[in-house]
């Protein structure tokens, strides 16, 4: 659980401040949504490992939802820019197809997730049942 966590703690800041480096806080004007995607994902990373750290009962399903959520928030970002950029066909103006190193970025943070969900759903040092 300490590998997971501690990524939980690294992810959670990542989201929360990559979002804010990235699009500023005036987007929330734009794309709410987008926006409260990644911060849920940081605040729920955050609050998990904040629970495996203080030892909370069932802090490990809550680390194995974090991360799940954080798996399923980056699903569509990820793959519907992948699928823009092979189609040659730009779904969102505010999002360049052009833009492959996004696309790895997104890709990347995707995978990480998955396997932090797949580890923390493996973890025994705590159990689910407290």
């Amino acid at each position: 659980m300490k590998g997971t966590q501690a990524m939980a703690y690294a992810m959670g800041a990542i989201f929360i401040l990559g979002e804010t480096a990235r699009r500023g806080l005036d987007y929330f004007a734009i794309n709410a949504t987008t926006m409260l995607e990644d911060y849920g994902s940081g605040i729920l990373l955050l609050l998990a490992a904040a629970a495996c750290t203080a030892k909370l009962r069932q802090s490990t399903m809550y680390l194995a939802g974090a991360w799940g959520y954080s798996a399923g928030g980056m699903f569509v970002p990820f793959f519907a820019h992948l699928e823009a950029y092979l189609r040659g066909a730009t779904f969102r103006p505010d999002h360049p197809i052009e833009d492959v190193s996004g696309i790895i970025v997104k890709g990347v943070i995707w995978g990480i997730c998955v396997v932090a969900f797949t580890a923390s759903l493996r973890d025994r040092s705590a159990t689910f049942n407290s």
